[in-house]
């Protein structure tokens, strides 16, 4: 089995201001909860690789954004340096 994490970050108008980020991560297939004795052991595998691919997900999405906004600075701050106050 396993677990897609979808990170997209938007405009307030809905458009995609970076490309979306996924990371999918393999969990624990249901057969494997095999009774109460095992579940607290299987669903604490489970959880700890998909807190961590969301953490990597965020990463990379945030990591994008960053340069996205690097970018757009850049050029911004081309179009004034000509220009004295």
């Amino acid at each position: 089995m396993k677990v897609k994490i979808t990170v997209e970050i938007e405009n307030t108008d809905s458009s995609a201001a970076v490309e979306k980020t996924t990371i999918d991560v393999d969990v624990p297939e249901f057969e494997e909860f095999t009774g109460p004795d095992t579940f607290g052991a299987v669903f604490d595998k489970y959880e700890r690789k998909v807190l961590k691919a969301r953490n990597e997900a965020v990463e990379a999405a945030t990591e994008k954004y960053l340069s996205e906004m690097a970018k757009k600075n850049t050029v911004r701050d081309r179009g004034s340096r000509g220009k004295k106050s």
